[in-house]
């Protein structure tokens, strides 16, 4: 049986919450961090804040352009309607 993964709000707070503890990082957290590229804006945003106070969460190379892009993608996506 495959285990679930954490929510990816849950995953960032609780990797911030064991470093700030000095804690070991659950396997569980860096499971659900690997689905990073399937996460929202939001979620991906808060990824980035967190590694501004913790840069060992971006654990992949280049994970930052690839985070960087994908929030480029859902900008693109908003369109403007002129309201007349």
């Amino acid at each position: 049986m495959k285990n679930k993964l954490l929510t990816p709000i849950k995953a960032i707070d609780t990797f911030v919450k064991c470093k700030k503890e000095g804690e070991r990082i659950p396997i569980l957290v860096w499971d659900s961090l690997r689905t990073y590229q399937r996460w929202n804006q939001v979620e991906l945003t808060g990824l980035l804040n967190a590694s501004a106070y913790f840069p060992d969460i971006l654990f992949e190379k280049d994970m930052e352009k690839k985070i960087q892009h994908r929030l480029d993608e859902f900008n693109s996506r908003i369109v403007d309607i002129p309201i007349k």
